[in-house]
C-alpha cells in the first residue's frame, strides 16, 4: 500500500527525523558528502518507508535503523573503491627495464615475444598454464600464486643458459 503526503506534511514530518540525521551524520562521516547530502539520503529513506507502510507508531525506529544501514552501506562502497587501487599487478620493473626503456613495439620484438611466450606456456604444466592465462587477463591471483609462476617461468627461460 502507498502511502501519500502533501509536501507541506512530508517536510513537517522529516523536520521530526532531522536529529536523528544530525546524529548520525556526526558518528558516521563519509567524507565526500556534506550536510545536504545526508539530509537527501534521509529524505529518500523516508519517502521508501511511507511507500512500505502507512502506520507512523515505528516509523522513526525504523527510519534510524534503515538509514544507519544505508550511511554503513555508502561508507563501505567508498572503502572498497579505495581498496580497489591497492589490487594493481605488480610488475618487477628490475627484471623487465629492457623492454620498458625501449618503448618501441617492433614487429622483431613482438615475434620474440610471442615466441618466448608460447616456448614458457608449452613448458609448464597444465595448473601452472591456467594461472599464467589468469594473470594475463589481469585477474587477482594470491602473493605465492604469482612467486611460484614467476620461479616456473624462470626455471624455464633461464634453464638453456646453465646447460
Amino acid at each position: 500500500m502507498t502511502y501519500y503526503l502533501e509536501e507541506e506534511d512530508f517536510e513537517n514530518l522529516f523536520s521530526e527525523m532531522k536529529p536523528i540525521v544530525m546524529k548520525l551524520m556526526k558518528q558516521i562521516r563519509i567524507r565526500t558528502w556534506k550536510i545536504e547530502d545526508y539530509l537527501q539520503e534521509g529524505m529518500i529513506i523516508l519517502h521508501l518507508l511511507l511507500e512500505e507502510q502507512s502506520d507512523g507508531q515505528k516509523l522513526h525506529t525504523k527510519f534510524k535503523v534503515k538509514y544507519h544501514q544505508r550511511l554503513i552501506d555508502e561508507l563501505r562502497r567508498s572503502y572498497a573503491k579505495k581498496r580497489s587501487h591497492d589490487h594493481f599487478i605488480g610488475l618487477d620493473v628490475y627484471e623487465c627495464s629492457d623492454w620498458i626503456n625501449s618503448g618501441d613495439t617492433s614487429p622483431d620484438n613482438e615475434v620474440v615475444f610471442n615466441h618466448l611466450l608460447a616456448e614458457v606456456y608449452e613448458g609448464l604444466s597444465a595448473h601452472y598454464q591456467d594461472l599464467l592465462l589468469r594473470q594475463m587477463r589481469g585477474e587477482e591471483l594470491t602473493r605465492m600464486q604469482r612467486y611460484r609462476l614467476r620461479e616456473k617461468i624462470k626455471a624455464i627461460l633461464f634453464s638453456e643458459d646453465e646447460e
